[in-house]
């Protein structure tokens, strides 16, 4: 079998690599992305320029889901795909999507994302109060419009009325997403910081640090670190990859679910209000019943073995 081409790099020039690796793709996918634009949406390039940030322009939002897609799969798929076949002779196997997992953890994984609605719901409310010192108020004020941008961009992402847009939505949100970002930042990151660094757990807070910090909405941030925590978690302790991916795009398609399901009147709950509750109990029972599900789901999983092994 023939040696991988980076087989010998140690893991912190794989990272830098990895990183390098990254920003190489995302010129490159945003670049031909903007190409094909001109011919699939019939408009030139200074057309297709102007309708980037024009949110509330009815025309632009087929083309910003089109770039959207088109970022999604040249950033988190194409980058650790390419990683892991320069890194390892068995790239699926390094990134561990070749791993099998019981029934058990398929659903102990499932009961974890529905009990842990309200404390993360918790977390985004107490993510929102954040307020900066008085000497910091042109960050905040920064933060403040780049989550209000945001926020527009999603809303107008959201505002489908068809069983097609809600598809589309399903595939942009929820399953790229859920695929790539798992790849990128648990296939990847995770097994290069812990063989980095040698711990797991550090290796799991920082890759899920990075995952919160990437979406660059500061207002959201404490709870997406907490998802990619979790998320991490799922991975070390099941050693298959498609366990996260699941969990991710069961928390992104519930949202991209609610929020079909509010505009066509079925249902009343609003997103920003799914899952909201001040009631104490609730939270500290999310809590104890989350903690008590990943227990359950680490010694369903506790004969395999998760560590750093030798497959390259």
């Amino acid at each position: 079998m023939k040696t991988p081409l980076l087989h010998a790099l140690r893991p912190f020039p794989r990272i830098l690599f990895s990183v390098l690796l990254i920003i190489s793709c995302l010129f490159i996918f945003f670049l031909a992305g903007i190409l094909l634009a001109l011919p699939l949406f019939s408009l030139s390039l200074s057309g297709v320029l102007s309708l980037l940030a024009d949110y509330a322009n009815p025309e632009a939002i087929p083309l910003l889901k089109y770039l959207q897609m088109i970022q999604e799969v040249g950033i988190f798929i194409v980058p650790p795909l390419l990683a892991a076949f320069m890194f390892s002779s068995k790239p699926l196997h390094y990134l561990k999507l070749t791993s099998h997992s019981s029934w058990e953890t398929w659903v102990l994984a499932t009961v974890v994302m529905v009990t842990s609605i309200p404390a993360i719901s918790q977390l985004i409310v107490l993510n929102e109060a954040m307020q900066l010192p008085g000497w910091l108020a042109g960050l905040e004020q920064w933060m403040q419009e780049a989550e209000e941008q945001a926020k527009e961009l999603t809303d107008a992402f959201l505002e489908v009325n068809t069983a097609g847009g809600f598809l589309l939505n399903l595939v942009m949100i929820a399953v790229l997403p859920a695929i790539g970002e798992e790849l990128l930042f648990r296939g990847l990151f995770q097994r290069l910081f812990h063989e980095w660094l040698g711990n797991i757990h550090i290796a799991i807070i920082l890759s899920g640090f990075i995952f919160g910090a990437m979406h660059l909405q500061f207002y959201g941030m404490l709870p997406r670190m907490m998802l990619g925590i979790l998320f991490g978690y799922l991975f070390y302790w099941s050693g298959s990859l498609w366990i996260p991916v699941f969990a991710h795009f069961l928390n992104n398609g519930v949202a991209v679910t609610v929020s079909f399901l509010e505009r066509q009147g079925f249902i009343e709950t609003s997103l920003e209000d799914f899952g909201t509750t001040d009631n104490l109990f609730l939270i500290i029972s999310s809590i104890i019943l989350t903690a008590l599900t990943l227990y359950l789901y680490r010694k369903v999983n506790r004969q395999r073995d998760n560590g750093i092994v030798s497959d390259l």
